[in-house]
């Protein structure tokens, strides 16, 4: 899968503001739906003489996701997680940042391999999956993390599970027009989380990653 400029990097913590959400094509980062409630207008400050400003957009701080209150329990760092399609479907159609997915979710096939076969680079020790998967970026939480495509887009995007049960969409990241397998890739031992579409290629691999903030951004290289 050749990343073009059609991919989108979405995030609810970045819908207006791109930072934490790279692509090698910043034009293309998409600024989601129309600002909500929860989203303030701050007026730029101009001389007397200039004409008034149009309202720069802000993201408040109530619309940044934040991740649920830490357990007390300690949990792996990764387990594959094979969650019924619907109930990956139902977490898509929820989430305004993956609209353009659609609602006809499929997973992508785990006898694929085409990740690996069009790679020359060593993964020796690594894990991939085309499944869901519970990842542990930090200690008490536990984060559920898909690789999943629609008709016309594929798609990585990550929910924090929170102590009710229910889920909270974390960050996403939408390709557009790329349908090829994309799997989820780690080594058992650490913490670091890969998407790939062909094992560190550039722009086909990428982190889904955890920032100093606590908040979770997907990236691309």
């Amino acid at each position: 899968m050749t990343v073009s400029p059609r991919v989108l990097a979405t995030s609810a913590s970045c819908a207006l503001l791109a930072a934490g959400c790279h692509s090698r094509t910043p034009a293309a980062v998409d600024a989601g739906p129309a600002p909500s409630p929860s989203v303030v207008s701050a007026p730029r400050v101009a001389p007397p003489e200039a004409e008034a400003a149009a309202p720069v957009p802000v993201l408040s701080a109530a619309a940044v996701p934040t991740p649920p209150p830490a357990s007390t329990t300690t949990y792996p760092s990764f387990r594959k997680n094979p969650m019924p399609l619907e109930d990956v479907a139902k977490l898509v159609t929820a989430a305004p940042e993956l609209a353009r997915v659609g609602s006809d979710i499929a997973y992508f096939d785990p006898g694929d391999g085409s990740y690996i076969v069009r790679s020359s680079a060593d993964h020796s020790g690594v894990a991939f999956t085309t499944q869901p998967l519970l990842w542990s970026p930090e200690t008490g939480q536990q984060v559920l993390v898909v690789a999943a495509r629609g008709k016309a887009a594929s798609f990585v995007a990550a929910w924090w599970l929170l102590p009710d049960g229910g889920y909270r969409l974390a960050s996403a990241f939408v390709m557009m027009g790329e349908v090829a397998p994309v799997a989820l890739a780690y080594r058992p031992a650490e913490r670091t989380l890969f998407w790939t579409s062909c094992w560190m290629c550039p722009g086909e691999t990428g982190h889904v990653s955890v920032r100093e903030d606590h908040h979770i951004v997907i990236v691309q290289e």
